[in-house]
């Protein structure tokens, strides 16, 4: 009579869930870039402008192909001029400075060429020039914006889109234009932050 069997059912879970991936979007490649211009007249500064630009596709492919691809690096790249009023979208390209970018470059400057972006070594994930490019004004006239190309055959070269460079990226006026006189200068730092 003592012989009852005992039974008892245990039951257990444990949930393991797949650790998180180890980045944030912080992490994430996102180059942004910026352009100020201080515009001087007669010795005194007239106006400071704070640009955020576009870096546009044909440059961010131009990145990925000199760092992952061994495409030839750019090592010299050139500040312009935007003559006229347009929105910059990032399918821009440098074989469309004056055609179907819908903008054309202002080449009303004293200096012979495209000035040199004379950046220094990156430090914290920026890259700057440490001092600005002067663009001195030959004639009245209204500056829309700046953009920054390199490579190819002719990058200096004021109005030249025919060479195979690259633009890097494009900034529009926030006020839409700028106006300028002659002798008036543009004095211009550009930086990239990744």
């Amino acid at each position: 009579m003592g012989d009852a069997l005992k039974m008892r059912e245990t039951a257990s879970c444990e949930l393991v869930r797949a650790a998180a991936a180890d980045f944030s979007p912080q992490d994430l490649l996102n180059p942004k870039g910026r352009f100020v211009v201080e515009h001087w007249r007669d010795g005194e500064k007239i106006g400071e402008y704070d640009m955020p630009n576009t870096i546009v596709n044909e440059g961010k492919n131009s990145l990925l192909d000199v760092m992952f691809h061994a495409a030839t690096q750019i090592t010299t790249w050139y500040l312009g001029l935007v003559d006229t009023g347009a929105t910059i979208v990032v399918g821009d390209t440098y074989a469309q400075i004056n055609g179907t970018n819908g903008w054309d470059e202002f080449t009303d400057y004293d200096e012979a060429t495209r000035q040199e972006w004379t950046e220094g070594a990156s430090s914290s994930q920026t890259i700057t020039n440490a001092t600005p490019i002067v663009f001195t004004i030959s004639a009245t006239g209204t500056v829309y914006g700046l953009f920054l190309v390199g490579g190819g055959t002719d990058p200096e070269v004021k109005d030249d889109a025919a060479g195979g460079g690259v633009l890097w990226a494009a900034a529009a006026f926030a006020s839409g234009e700028v106006a300028v006189l002659d002798n008036d200068q543009l004095k211009v730092t550009y930086t990239v932050s990744a």
